[in-house]
């Protein structure tokens, strides 16, 4: 399977990767925890897809320091889209810890300081299998133009890793029932 630099160079996206990348290096050199959500954390888990932003998730009282770490790093705030941007156009938005992970759920973000919900994948830190399935999961329940997108990431993901409808367990009680009937759908049952 080609690294998530690859597919990512392969889809004429590197600037995303290197994006990525110096987030890793400025945020991890200031101290600042993080982890990779969204599309990025799909590819970085084993679905190779495409996408024109990164998501990076931090606690709350980190979300100015990093902003301030990546301006100095050379990316540019979006006043009105409330996002960094790198000369190329490329989007970095942030999530907060403990925000809800999709609208009228009780579910929320985790935080990134815990280890337990991060994985080191090819240089990154990003959110575990299970909490990135979680957050797919959430915001598609939520946001009917979502939907598809990430019912989708969660279908490949469940395909790339062979899981079974077992791994619901270590998924939020409230998305087990949904998480139970992608699989079956993946499966073609």
């Amino acid at each position: 399977m080609p690294t998530a630099a690859k597919v990512y160079a392969m889809l004429d996206n590197a600037s995303l990767w290197e994006v990525a990348q110096q987030c890793h290096r400025s945020l991890s050199d200031a101290g600042l925890p993080y982890a990779v959500m969204g599309g990025v954390a799909v590819c970085l888990h084993g679905y190779q897809r495409n996408t024109v932003d990164l998501d990076l998730l931090l606690s709350r009282q980190n979300l100015q320091p990093a902003r301030a770490v990546l301006e100095q790093a050379g990316l540019v705030w979006d006043d009105d889209r409330k996002e960094l941007r790198n000369a190329d156009g490329v989007a970095v938005q942030f999530l907060a810890a403990g925000d809800k992970a999709g609208r009228g759920l009780t579910i929320l973000l985790p935080d990134p300081h815990d280890e337990e919900i991060t994985r080191e994948i090819e240089g990154l830190r990003v959110l575990s299998l299970a909490k990135l399935i979680e957050s797919k999961l959430a915001c598609g329940q939520s946001n009917a133009r979502r939907t598809h997108r990430d019912f989708a990431d969660v279908v490949e993901l469940v395909a790339v890793h062979d899981l079974s409808r077992s791994f619901a367990r270590q998924l939020h009680k409230d998305l087990r029932e949904v998480f139970r009937e992608l699989v079956l759908r993946a499966r073609g049952e």
